[in-house]
C-alpha cells in the first residue's frame, strides 16, 4: 500500500511539472524610443491572471488575449497568452517582475526578466511613411513668467504653453516631471478645458494650448529657481503616403519635451 501511494505521488508531481507559465520578451536590449513586446503564456487554462506593475515602463498596447487548442495524433495541446506592448520611461537596467496565474487551484509565477534600456536609437522607416515634418521642430514647451524680479510675497504667474505645428495632432500627453516650487507658496489655477489658440514661437506661427497655470508667492529674496516641467507626448504626423481617397496618411510618433528652468532675481 505504501508503494502504491509513493507511485501515485510521483504521478501527480509529474502532472504538475508539465504545466508551464512563462514570460517571453521580443528583445532584452532596446533604445529609449523603442517598444517592447512581452507575452505571458501558459499551456493550461488559467484564471485570475495578474500582470506585474511594469515599473519603468508605460503600457502602450494591450493586454490582448489569445487562446489556441489543437489535436495531433490523438494528443491535445493548449496555449493561452496575454500580450503587452511597453515603452520604457527611463534608461538603465529595468526588471519586469513576476506575473501570476491560478491553474487547477495552484498559483504559478513567471521568472523576473531584466531589460537593458539604452539611449534612443535610430529606427529605419518605410520612405513612404517618413514624416513630412520633424517632431523636434513641430512641438515646444514654454514656461512664461509674468515678472522676473518680484519682491517677497509679490504674486507672479507662471504659465506653461505647449506650442505645436499646424501639421501635427496631439493624441495624448503625460507629465514626467512636475515642477517643484521651492521657496515659493504656490496655488494652481484650474484649467477646465484645453483650448487651442494661435500664437508665435520664435517668430513662426503655431497653435498652442495652456497646460498649467500657477500663481507663485516668493518667500525669500535673492536668486530663486523654478524647476522645469517635462512631458511625454503622443502625436500624429503626416507622411508621404495617401489612402485610396487621396488623403494624407498619418503615423504615430512620440516626443518628450521640457520647459527650461527659470531663474528669478
Amino acid at each position: 500500500m505504501k508503494k502504491y501511494i509513493f507511485l501515485l505521488m510521483i504521478s501527480f508531481q509529474g502532472l504538475f511539472a508539465q504545466i508551464q507559465f512563462e514570460a517571453k520578451v521580443s528583445k532584452n536590449t532596446l533604445g529609449l524610443n523603442e517598444r517592447l513586446r512581452i507575452d505571458f503564456t501558459m499551456n493550461a487554462d488559467g484564471d485570475n491572471f495578474s500582470p506585474p506593475s511594469f515599473e519603468g515602463f508605460r503600457i502602450v498596447g494591450g493586454p490582448s488575449q489569445q487562446v489556441s487548442q489543437s489535436w495531433i495524433n490523438g494528443r491535445s495541446s493548449f496555449n493561452k497568452s496575454y500580450s503587452y506592448f511597453l515603452l520604457p520611461t527611463q534608461k538603465g537596467t529595468l526588471t519586469i517582475r513576476q506575473a501570476t496565474v491560478e491553474i487547477n487551484g495552484q498559483i504559478y509565477k513567471t521568472n523576473p526578466i531584466k531589460i537593458n534600456v539604452t539611449a534612443a536609437v535610430e529606427q529605419p522607416r518605410d520612405p513612404n511613411e517618413e514624416p513630412q515634418v520633424s517632431a523636434d521642430d513641430a512641438i515646444h514647451l514654454v514656461a512664461e513668467i509674468s515678472k522676473g524680479n518680484p519682491y517677497v510675497n509679490e504674486p507672479i504667474t507662471v504659465v506653461y504653453k505647449l506650442f505645436f505645428s499646424y501639421n501635427i495632432g496631439i493624441t495624448n500627453w503625460r507629465e514626467l516631471n512636475k515642477p517643484k516650487y521651492n521657496d515659493f507658496w504656490s496655488q494652481n489655477i484650474d484649467i477646465k478645458q484645453l483650448v487651442a489658440e494661435e500664437g508665435r514661437y520664435k517668430g513662426e506661427k503655431y497653435r498652442y494650448i495652456v497646460l498649467r497655470k500657477t500663481v507663485l508667492y516668493p518667500q525669500k529674496s535673492g536668486k530663486l529657481e523654478i524647476e522645469p516641467l517635462s512631458l511625454d507626448i503622443d502625436i500624429q504626423v503626416p507622411t508621404n503616403r495617401r489612402n485610396i481617397f487621396g488623403q494624407v496618411q498619418l503615423v504615430e510618433d512620440n516626443k518628450r519635451v521640457s520647459a527650461v528652468a527659470k531663474q528669478l532675481q
